[in-house]
C-alpha cells in the first residue's frame, strides 16, 4: 500500500466547522456544537500519581498535580474555562496553573488558552502550533476557501519544542513528543514515565473514525504511524486518555490503527480505474466499519473523502 502526500482535490466534504481559537464550531461526540452553547459538565478521572482526565465539551484534558505546580494539558473552549478551573481547584487547591501544553492548534484544544495563562500558565506547544496560532490559516471547504485569524496574542505558546521535550515536576518526567505529519503537523502525544499515564491529543479518537486534518498538513500515512508510535509507548497497564473519547486501551490503539490500514486500503481498492470521489463514496467501500466506527462528525463517507484526498493527490 502505497499513501501518497494528501492533497484537497475532489475532496467533497461539507463544511466541517473545524474548531479555531475564536468562535466557531465544534467537533466532538454530539457533532457540531456551537461555541455560544451552554457549556457542558466537566467529569473529573483519577488516573493516579496526582494525575487526572477532565472531560466537558472539546478535547479531553489531562492535569497533573502536586506540591510543585499544576501542570495541564489542552484547554477545550474558552467558555469552558470557568468549569475547568473549577474542577483543578478541586483537584489541587487553586486555580493557579505552572504550565498549559497544547496538543496541536485547534480551538477545542487551544481556546481556553487565556483564561488558564491569566491563572499564571506558561503555555507550550510545538513549533507548528505557535505558527498556526500566530497567523491566518486556510482551509478549503465545499469549494471555497476559509481564512482563519491568528489567535489573540494572549493565547500564544511562549514555549515551543522541534521534536521531543521533557518537564520534571511532581516526581514525574513528562516526556513529550511531536507526532508529525498525523492529525495536524504540530500534535504532541504526553507520556507520564513514572506514573505510565499517556495523552495522545488527536492522535487517537477513541473508538470512532478519526478526522485527519487535510488542512493543517494531516496525513493518513502520518496518522497512522503515530499510532503505531503510541502504540509501542504504552502497555497493557497505561491509562490513555485520548484526544475524544473515553479512556483508553493499547488494545484500542491497535484497533484504530489496524481499522485505518484497512480503511486506506479498501478505498484504494475501490478507486482502480481513475473513478471519481462520487463514484467510490457509491460503492460504500468503508460498510464494514461504518456501524461501529461512524459517528456525527465523521461518517463513513466523510472519511471515504479524506482517505480518497489523500490517495489521489
Amino acid at each position: 500500500m502505497k499513501i501518497k502526500t494528501l492533497g484537497l482535490s475532489g475532496l467533497g466534504l461539507v463544511a466541517l466547522g473545524l474548531a479555531t481559537a475564536g468562535p466557531a464550531m465544534a467537533h466532538g461526540p454530539q457533532g457540531h456544537t456551537a461555541q455560544s452553547a451552554a457549556p457542558t459538565p466537566v467529569e473529573t478521572t483519577d488516573l493516579g500519581s496526582g494525575i487526572y482526565m477532565l472531560t466537558g465539551r472539546g478535547g479531553n484534558v489531562g492535569v497533573l498535580s502536586g506540591d510543585e505546580g499544576t501542570f495541564v494539558i489542552d484547554s477545550q473552549y474558552a467558555d469552558m474555562a470557568p468549569g475547568l478551573l473549577s474542577a483543578i481547584k478541586e483537584i489541587s487547591g487553586d486555580t493557579d496553573i505552572r504550565f498549559l501544553l497544547n496538543t496541536h492548534w485547534h480551538g477545542d484544544h487551544t481556546g481556553g488558552n487565556i483564561p488558564m495563562a491569566e491563572t499564571g500558565a506558561t503555555i507550550l506547544a510545538h513549533d507548528e502550533v505557535r505558527t498556526r496560532l500566530t497567523s491566518e490559516n486556510t482551509r478549503a471547504m465545499g469549494g471555497e476557501t476559509q481564512t482563519i485569524p491568528p489567535a489573540d496574542e494572549a493565547a500564544w505558546p511562549v514555549v515551543s519544542y522541534s521534536e521531543e521535550m521533557r518537564v520534571y515536576l511532581n516526581g514525574q518526567t513528562i516526556h513529550i513528543l511531536h507526532l508529525p505529519k498525523a492529525h495536524t503537523d504540530g500534535d504532541s502525544a504526553v507520556y507520564f514515565e513514572e506514573a505510565n499515564v499517556l495523552h495522545t491529543g488527536d492522535v487517537m479518537f477513541n473508538g470512532r473514525f478519526p478526522f485527519v486534518d487535510v488542512w493543517s498538513g494531516g496525513t493518513f500515512a502520518g496518522y497512522i504511524k503515530a499510532l503505531s508510535k503510541l502504540h509501542s509507548l504504552a502497555n497493557d497497564e497505561t491509562r490513555i486518555i485520548p484526544g475524544h473519547g473515553p479512556e483508553a486501551t493499547r488494545a484500542d490503539i491497535k484497533a484504530l490503527r489496524d481499522m485505518m490500514i484497512a480503511a486506506v486500503v479498501a478505498v484504494e481498492k475501490s478507486m482502480d480505474g481513475g473513478k471519481s470521489l462520487e463514484e467510490v463514496q457509491a460503492a460504500d467501500p468503508l460498510a464494514p466499519w461504518s456501524e461501529d466506527w461512524g459517528w456525527a462528525f465523521i461518517d463513513a463517507e466523510r472519511f471515504t473523502a479524506l482517505i480518497y484526498a489523500d490517495l489521489s493527490s
